[in-house]
């Protein structure tokens, strides 16, 4: 179950941002802009959906007797065209013919949408427990509709409350949280709309294509300004100075190919106190982002294609903090390092994860494999890991935790890390969903799923014999409170159900 100790690597998930301005120009703001146009490519390629999904972030929530499919549909709203839309095909719910949009608790939702029929129909936005507060009209021809949002973060759902609806965009303007867990009253209305991609920053030092390298840019920046990526620009490996932060506009990427070798982590961070947002971070010939400093906060981070971990925080890395950041095909050449995320090797205390999201990576999902800080995962996913491009690794979903000290005939150093897992779920993984991988401390999980993992669903049995040491340990226990589990076994002699766990 242990698996070879390498460097590890940090990266992060990020969503695709597209505006609705036409005009490249950003103005200083605290809000961000997040949008999904389904004529991308990551979702006009999904055909009919005929099973839930998340793609860049955003949820589509289908079963096989209720479809969805995004299909070839072409309209002009104020101006601009979208060739692409969500069919949502009839009547939905929370749990079907629905999309599930992350929202930071002080928003406004933009949707460009139209009845598929020839009468006005209502898109309903309701809240993560299925409470309806509002609705969208979808008329018979295609219009730009809005919604308020105020509230807890999280998610809201949209569907159709009378039949069938077609989305070709969906867009959340963020002012920042709210301490109400109220939600405001829905309004509906038609407006301007028009292409482009970008994301409402305030930025010092801008760097795109032609101009102003991102090298060059890190070493002018100081504390407190902002490095602005606009577009796609490529880039040899860099460091991030403390303080200095990133953001993206215009669908945001750095190109890591000019980088080879295990030197060519795409961006480390060693120092404390930068934000990272609305960028996809890719093709770096090691980690995606390698985190070994503190105090960080990465925002809609996407890491993909990279030949090790996309996220690693190693090293001392303490309180580093992760929203809705994505890491998805990053695979390395034997397959044993490339997570999604890997918090590992020496990292400190507090390193936290809401709405993450890790797919398709050729390891694992999450990997605390001597870990020495416990780590706290809310609504993450880790789905169909252990498998990329050919490439088999571990394949664990959440692997949570390691054994430290290698040496034959020495008593291990288990670190008894006390990690948190709330509303996680672990689906398709070619091992275990949750795994506890030989550390002592008591994991507990809360609201979590495990579905169809080729392992077990759940393992966590209470004795072991670490290769690295020769002889049999007992470990730590796992709290499993109001948990589910689908079509899978488990190992639970080291764990403890509690409340109202489901299919065990």
């Amino acid at each position: 179950m242990l698996k070879k100790a390498r460097k590890c690597f940090a990266a992060v998930l990020a969503v695709l941002f597209v505006c609705f301005t036409a005009s490249p120009a950003l103005t200083a703001s605290a809000a961000t802009q997040t949008s999904w146009n389904f004529k991308d490519s990551s979702f006009k390629s999904l055909g009919t959906i005929k099973a839930s999904t998340t793609i860049n972030g955003l949820g589509l929530i289908a079963t096989s007797s209720k479809k969805m499919a995004v299909k070839s549909n072409s309209v002009t709203v104020s101006g601009t065209s979208y060739t692409y839309c969500l069919a949502l095909s009839g009547t939905g719910s929370t749990s079907y013919r629905a999309v599930k949009v992350p929202v930071s608790g002080s928003d406004t939702i933009k949707v460009v949408l139209k009845s598929s029929g020839s009468s006005t129909r209502n898109l309903v936005v309701a809240d993560s427990n299925g409470k309806k507060l509002g609705t969208i009209s979808a008329k018979s021809s295609a219009s730009l509709g809005t919604y308020s949002y105020s509230g807890s973060s999280g998610y809201v759902y949209l569907y159709s409350e009378n039949s069938g609806i077609n989305i070709y965009k969906i867009q959340v303007d963020s002012s920042g949280s709210s301490s109400s867990g109220s939600s405001s009253s829905g309004s509906s209305s038609s407006g301007s709309s028009s292409s482009g991609s970008s994301s409402s920053v305030s930025g010092d030092i801008v760097v795109k294509n032609g101009g102003t390298s991102l090298a060059d840019a890190l070493k002018k920046a100081k504390s407190g300004q902002t490095v602005v990526i606009d577009g796609t620009v490529k880039s040899g490996a860099v460091s991030l100075p403390a303080g200095v932060n990133l953001a993206g506009k215009n669908n945001a990427t750095i190109d890591f190919s000019q980088t080879s070798g295990s030197s060519g982590r795409g961006i480390t961070i060693s120092g404390n106190g930068s934000t990272l947002s609305n960028i996809t971070i890719k093709n770096a010939s090691d980690n995606g982002i390698f985190i070994s400093g503190s105090n960080n906060t990465l925002k809609y981070v996407t890491c993909c294609y990279n030949e090790d971990a996309g996220f690693q925080v190693s090293n001392g890395g303490a309180n580093n903090k992760f929203y809705n950041c994505y890491s998805h095909h990053n695979a390395d050449a034997k397959g044993e390092n490339a997570d999604g995320f890997a918090v590992k090797l020496h990292s400190g205390e507090g390193n936290y994860f809401e709405n993450c999201i890790a797919e398709y990576n050729s390891d694992d999902g999450w990997d605390c494999y001597a870990a020495h800080g416990a780590v706290k995962l809310v609504n993450c996913q880790a789905n169909y890991n252990g498998y990329c491009n050919g490439i088999y690794g571990d394949g664990n979903g959440f692997k949570m935790g390691g054994v430290d000290n290698k040496t034959p005939g020495v008593a291990a150093h288990l670190d008894p890390l006390k990690h948190e897992l709330i509303g996680c779920t672990a689906k398709g993984n070619y091992a275990n969903g949750f795994d506890r991988n030989n550390q002592s401390g008591v994991v507990t999980m809360k609201n979590c799923t495990a579905d169809s993992n080729k392992g077990k669903n759940y393992n966590w049995p209470l004795n072991g014999t670490p290769s690295a040491l020769g002889y049999k340990v007992t470990f730590g226990k796992a709290i499993i409170q109001d948990c589910t589990n689908i079509n899978g076994k488990n190992n639970l002699t080291g764990a403890t159900l509690v409340g109202n766990c489901k299919g065990f």
